[in-house]
């Protein structure tokens, strides 16, 4: 599914202003809704009822009472159940008591068909973000998996810190398997050298190596060829290209390795030792391969642009060269009708290269 249809979905608020389309979209009552809303309630609870169902088919959660609620919503469900518009800031003021707001969230999710996380979907749902967790570089990513693994079965979503509870243990445990794969691939005296060589100064210059690395390569030519050159030098004499880490995914270490390439150097110096690691191996060894293409790249332009200079050159010494005639139209020899021959063969022709 598109993570476009996923946008509302584990959300506890909207947005102050909703488009006519995302309304369209995502928050919409159906005749059955409707009518069920009416069969169900009176008069004064029916406006709360419909958002409380359009807010938790949206977002996979309830709502609480204190959900900020943006106009075109408000006056579409009014104008929907055929109540004047009425303009609020929140459901508070629709609530006057909350065992009211809980009677609401109940009936809408009995309407809608959704079941609470049991101890067999938990199970299962851990399963998933352990294998989830295995392609991203951020707990985050993995509690955005559980959000959307959760909607599709029409399970109830839970609360935010329950959600990132299981992102962080899944993460956390594949990110355990991950540091026991970059240590056996490395060896700790080769980490510490590289550890401690990145954040040291480059010489005759203001910046470390690791600020170094992460500069963008500038437009092709003779200095920036060379810098990439020696780019892939340093990296060789840390023996980067002897790394084997072909248990670790690609997208994974890709993950990390942009995660060092966004933060700060000395932001990434103060994370924890295991997560610093395996974050400054993958940035290491991604780099490698990376810069090696683009010094390809680099040298093919070069070797164009040496290619163009020269036949520039040559074609230039080509017409300098050529025998010009004695006569006043000052053309090529053997293009001049005045010019005689010089009686043997191949005279007055120009030199070929």
């Amino acid at each position: 599914m598109s993570s476009y249809a996923y946008r509302f979905v584990g959300q506890e608020t909207l947005p102050s202003r909703l488009t006519e389309f995302d309304r369209r979209q995502f928050f919409e009552l159906n005749a059955g809704d409707i009518q069920a809303i009416r069969d169900r309630f009176r008069t004064d609870h029916r406006a709360a009822a419909a958002l409380q169902l359009l807010f938790l088919r949206a977002c996979g959660r309830p709502a609480d009472r204190f959900t900020t609620l943006p106009r075109s919503l408000l006056r579409y469900v009014f104008e929907a159940l055929g109540f004047a518009p009425l303009t609020i800031a929140s459901l508070r003021s629709l609530y006057r008591r909350r065992p009211t707001l809980y009677e609401h969230q109940l009936w809408a999710k009995s309407h809608l068909g959704l079941k609470d996380v049991n101890d067999e979907t938990e199970a299962e749902l851990k399963g998933v973000l352990k294998l989830a967790a295995a392609e991203v570089a951020h707990p985050e990513e993995v509690a955005i998996v559980a959000r959307q693994w959760l909607y599709d079965r029409r399970l109830l979503i839970p609360s935010s810190r329950r959600l990132q509870d299981w992102a962080r243990e899944a993460f956390s445990g594949i990110e355990a398997q991950i540091l026991g794969v970059v240590l056996a691939a490395v060896p700790p005296a080769t980490i510490r050298r590289c550890r401690d060589s990145v954040y040291s100064l480059r010489a005759h210059a203001a910046e470390t190596h690791l600020e170094w690395l992460r500069t963008p390569s500038k437009r092709h030519g003779r200095s920036s060829l060379a810098e990439i050159i020696e780019k892939i030098r340093y990296l060789k004499d840390l023996t980067v290209h002897e790394w084997s880490l072909d248990d670790i995914a690609i997208a994974k270490q890709h993950a990390y390795a942009q995660r060092v390439q966004a933060r700060r150097p000395v932001k990434t110096r103060q994370i924890k030792e295991g997560t610093q690691t395996i974050e400054l191996v993958c940035f290491l060894r991604v780099g490698l391969p990376q810069l090696t293409e683009v010094a390809i790249q680099q040298s093919n332009r070069r070797g164009q642009q040496l290619f163009r200079e020269a036949a520039q050159k040559a074609q230039l010494a080509r017409g300098e060269r050529r025998p010009i005639c004695g006569n006043a139209c000052k053309t090529p020899a053997r293009s001049c009708a005045a010019t005689p021959s010089l009686g043997r063969p191949g005279a007055g022709k120009p030199i070929s290269f």
